[in-house]
């Protein structure tokens, strides 16, 4: 009995392993199959015969795309259109009773043939004298054309020709998460190239006394120097001009969109300046916390804080304490949908806003007339 036992589990054993090596065999002939017949199943593949029709399997990183290989092909694609751009200014010096020349350093990035440059306003600002870099290593004076303190954009001329142009891209269009590539001249480094992610988009900064709107934020490392610098895609196309950082913490850089930049280049070429629209007001998203701090029945919407003197709000008959729930009947909740509507507009054109005043039952309906932005108003 127990040698019959013994006989069939051996079997049983000896069964399971023909199984494992058939079934091994079956699948390797399906898989190869497979892979031959489709080879972008397993990207990283590529397949070989022989002539004895083997097939082999060889690790392809030169041909599968990869995100090394786009960010060399970005970076040659994008670099040459990158300039070093040098500003000198006099300064007097009253202790002493003469003037001093200080030379502030940044980026720019050529986006026309014609020697047209995209930079910060901050790096050319009250500069006598503008000296513009090229990939060659020519040295160029440079002109500004036009420039936009508001949304810290300027443009540059230079008298050259047939140059490498970068495109902008598409901003509103990112994701976040999705990989960047900055090039500038950090410290005088020149076409320093770093790599990061969209950290966030349509980030309202407070700097000063103004407000910038519309920022990307990146991790990719941004340090004095590459102000002015483009940020671009994977697919080569300058999707942000590269602004500032927060000194206080790492991986924390901020750059204008594309969107902005297309908005105040096309604005300068047609006028020689950029005028974003304006009404007036400084808001809060309103909470609940909020409404019980100033003394107002909660209603989801935004907050009226403060009415600026003589500005298009006041004129309209806005007040403070109003709660805006609608513009143009599209509902919001947060004081950034707001700005981003406003700024969707030109200076002129009339908005309307439907508003909760305190004390009062129904709603009321307030058109305002865009006004121009000052330059210190955020």
């Amino acid at each position: 009995m127990e040698d019959m036992e013994k006989a069939t589990k051996k079997n049983w054993v000896i069964a399971l392993i023909i199984g494992i090596i058939i079934g091994s065999i079956i699948g390797g002939i399906f898989g190869t199959y497979l892979v031959f017949q489709n080879p972008t199943i397993f990207p990283w593949a590529k397949v070989h015969t022989t002539d004895e029709q083997q097939i082999e399997y060889v690790l392809s990183s030169n041909d599968a795309p990869s995100i090394e290989n786009a960010i060399v092909n970005v970076v040659n694609a994008v670099s040459p259109s990158v300039a070093r751009i040098v500003s000198t200014k006099e300064v007097v010096d009253f202790f002493f009773l003469q003037t001093e020349q200080q030379q502030g350093l940044g980026s720019g990035v050529i986006i026309d043939p014609d020697g047209l440059i995209l930079t910060n306003y901050h790096v050319i600002e009250d500069a006598d004298k503008i000296e513009v870099t090229l990939s060659s290593g020519k040295t160029c004076k440079g002109v500004v054309i036009g420039s936009d303190p508001i949304s810290d954009v300027a443009l540059v001329q230079i008298d050259e020709k047939n140059l490498p142009a970068a495109k902008l891209g598409d901003s509103t269009k990112l994701k976040v998460g999705q990989y960047v590539v900055a090039i500038g001249n950090p410290y005088g480094l020149d076409h320093t190239v770093t790599t990061g992610v969209i950290s966030a988009l349509e980030r309202n900064i407070n700097i000063g006394n103004k407000t910038m709107y519309g920022i990307i934020q990146t991790d990719a490392a941004i340090n004095p120097g590459n102000s002015g610098g483009p940020l671009v895609n994977l697919e080569g196309e300058v999707v942000g001009i590269n602004t500032m950082i927060y000194s206080q913490a790492q991986g924390l850089g901020f750059a204008v969109s594309a969107d902005t930049c297309k908005k105040v280049v096309d604005s300068i070429k047609k006028t020689g300046k950029m005028e974003w629209p304006y009404i007036g007001i400084e808001l809060a998203t309103m909470t609940e916390e909020l409404a019980g701090k100033v003394n107002l029945e909660y209603v989801p919407g935004i907050v009226v804080i403060r009415v600026m003197p003589g500005s298009p709000a006041e004129n309209a008959g806005i007040e403070q304490g109003d709660i805006i729930i609608s513009i143009d009947g599209v509902s919001v909740d947060t004081s950034d949908e707001f700005l981003k509507i406003v700024r969707s507009h030109k200076v002129g054109d009339s908005i309307m806003l439907e508003v909760k005043r305190k004390n009062i039952n129904e709603m009321i309906k307030l058109k305002i007339t865009l006004g121009v932005q000052p330059a210190s108003a955020g």
